[in-house]
């Protein structure tokens, strides 16, 4: 992961010096200048967007894409915040007219940073999935940093790395091996070490039932046979279907004659984890809580 460099240029005036007449700069992937503490911000990223909520600081977004925003982010759908579309699909056009003083984006929109960034200065706060950790947390200071919320985003962080740690070592004592997949259309995706939810190995330390994993951002594309020869104590089950349709994957659908056969099903260790904050809001502040509950909920049962 690109480390994230932060620099304050003051742009004093004979007169009193006001947030705003501050910058800063960032350096990452991109370099960007705009303004400390800006009061008009479309986000564009959901995780940003659960982090600056946790932060209190809704009252600067100006606007979010409301296409497919997360359940647990329902404050937003407020008619105070302009709706800009989807994710992936949104309407610059309406971005443009709302003048606003900061756009932020993740990956989702990063074809889109040079076009946006002539609207406004754009950040791209992502998470690296190879460092998942570092990046939630350097991303949450950064945040902090903007809006002068430095002690805040501090606690978020202490806080994960507490509940983090406290959960390491229930797992630590775990013998069994885990697989996490993605549920789509009726199809399973198999993720592992290094991917977008990897967190449950790398960070966690759950040992993975299939070791041999490549990382991709759509998975290995696998069936119930490969699943029922893997064998998994615990099976993870991030529900896209529900982000796409609106409806949760019914179990039976996805717990047919080979699943049953498998450890994870025998002793109740299959998690369907909401595809809410796995799959759209991974890496906020909120999002990355919850997960740790998601996670402890599961391991932390007895086996049959």
């Amino acid at each position: 992961m690109k480390k994230l460099f932060f620099a304050a240029v003051l742009l004093l005036a004979a007169q009193a010096v006001f947030a705003a007449d501050y910058t800063l700069l960032i350096k990452g992937k991109a370099a960007n200048q705009f303004p400390v503490s800006p009061k008009k911000v479309v986000v564009m990223d959901y995780s940003s967007l659960d982090t600056m909520q946790e932060l209190g600081l809704a009252s600067v977004v100006a606007a979010v894409p409301k296409g497919n925003l997360p359940a647990y982010l329902s404050a937003f759908k407020d008619k105070k915040y302009a709706d800009v579309g989807g994710v992936m699909d949104f309407d610059i056009e309406k971005i443009y007219k709302l003048s606003p003083d900061l756009i932020i984006i993740s990956a989702r929109q990063q074809r889109m940073h040079e076009k946006l960034s002539r609207i406004a200065p754009t950040v791209n706060i992502n998470i690296d999935n190879k460092n998942y950790v570092d990046s939630f947390k350097a991303n949450t200071l950064l945040l902090g940093r903007i809006w002068g919320k430095d002690a805040q985003a501090k606690a978020i962080v202490s806080d994960f790395d507490a509940e983090a740690g406290r959960l390491r070592t229930v797992i630590s004592k775990e013998q069994g091996k885990g697989l996490v997949t993605l549920y789509n259309a009726g199809k399973f995706s198999a993720y592992g070490s290094g991917s977008r939810f990897g967190i449950v190995h790398d960070v966690l330390g759950l040992k993975q039932a299939d070791g041999n994993i490549q990382v991709s951002t759509h998975g290995k594309s696998v069936n119930s046979e490969y699943i029922a020869k893997l064998n998994p104590d615990f099976l993870f089950i991030v529900d896209r279907d529900s982000v796409v349709t609106g409806k949760t994957v019914p179990k039976k659908d996805v717990e047919n004659k080979l699943i049953r056969t498998t450890n994870a099903f025998k002793n109740g260790r299959i998690a369907y984890l909401p595809a809410d904050y796995w799959y759209l809001a991974n890496g906020g502040a909120k999002s990355m809580m919850l997960m740790l509950k998601d996670i402890r909920s599961i391991v932390s049962k007895t086996s049959a």
